[in-house]
């Protein structure tokens, strides 16, 4: 993030940035308050992002901006100017806009530990590929920020499957991975987290890490996991209930909670 100026005429991500924070400013709005609203429903540091370029629009916060500030069409038009300009925003962004709204999240992971479950310097290593220094460093605050849902008063219910791989993959170095093994089993005595380990003898699943977001008014939503973001959201009704049958699948080969610790606690030793 930096603290020059945003022209307006730089991008149309710019020009986007700049007016909201202007009507905002202008409806004497606080970054809580207008994304507090109901059309909204974002954190206030998400809206701060926004308003300094930190993390695109998406689709989604730009209809409900325009209801909550009652503009017609204004920010939905200006993220397709942004569409044009600089392509389909990845799919992530979206993703996460749910997610703080999710009343659940189960989560299939074969080959990383979950975001939400990461420790920041075993996120770091991940994320390092491909970044620059000030880039890797946003992109770390992004998915520790991410993991304050899991903190609010009515934290939504994480159910993670986990491959025996994952406990056993040396990301960093074995420092890294041990304070990471021991943030897992901190987590799991958390009242809204379940755990559980797929082992290696419970079959191979052809399918990439995904997660599913339920809700209590609204149909789920399906995240199958891509390269730097670049995933596929899916509402469609039947993909959807194909991943919730499929999930259903691996937890039934998964171990259950206290065998997972134990071999968690087994790899830690093995480090």
């Amino acid at each position: 993030m930096t603290n020059e100026p945003i022209d307006p005429k730089s991008s149309a991500r710019a020009f986007y940035a700049v007016q909201l924070k202007r009507l905002r400013t202008e409806r004497k709005l606080t970054q809580g308050e207008l994304g507090g609203h109901p059309a909204v429903m974002v954190s206030d540091k998400l809206i701060g992002h926004v308003e300094n370029c930190y993390r695109p629009p998406t689709l989604r916060l730009s209809k409900g901006l325009d209801r909550a500030l009652d503009l017609c069409e204004f920010f939905e038009g200006v993220y397709a100017a942004i569409k044009r300009e600089s392509g389909p925003t990845p799919s992530f962004w979206e993703y996460a806009e749910y997610e703080g709204l999710a009343s659940s999240i189960k989560s299939y992971q074969n080959f990383l530990v979950a975001g939400l479950l990461q420790t920041e310097e075993y996120a770091r290593e991940i994320l390092r590929a491909g970044n620059r220094a000030d880039r890797l460093d946003e992109l770390v605050a992004i998915r520790m920020e991410r993991q304050d849902i899991l903190r609010r008063d009515d934290p939504p219910w994480l159910i993670v499957l986990l491959d025996e791989s994952v406990i056993r993959r040396i990301v960093g170095n074995r420092d890294v991975m041990r304070r990471q093994l021991e943030h897992l089993l901190a987590v799991m005595n958390q009242s809204n987290v379940t755990l559980r380990i797929v082992p290696t003898d419970g079959g191979i699943y052809p399918v990439g890490a995904f997660n599913l977001l339920t809700f209590r008014e609204e149909a789920t939503v399906a995240y199958v996991e891509g390269v730097h973001g670049h995933g596929q959201l899916i509402d469609r009704g039947r993909q959807v209930c194909d991943l919730e049958v499929l999930f259903d699948q691996i937890g039934a080969v998964a171990l259950p909670v206290a065998q997972s610790e134990k071999l968690i606690k087994v790899a830690l030793e093995d480090l």
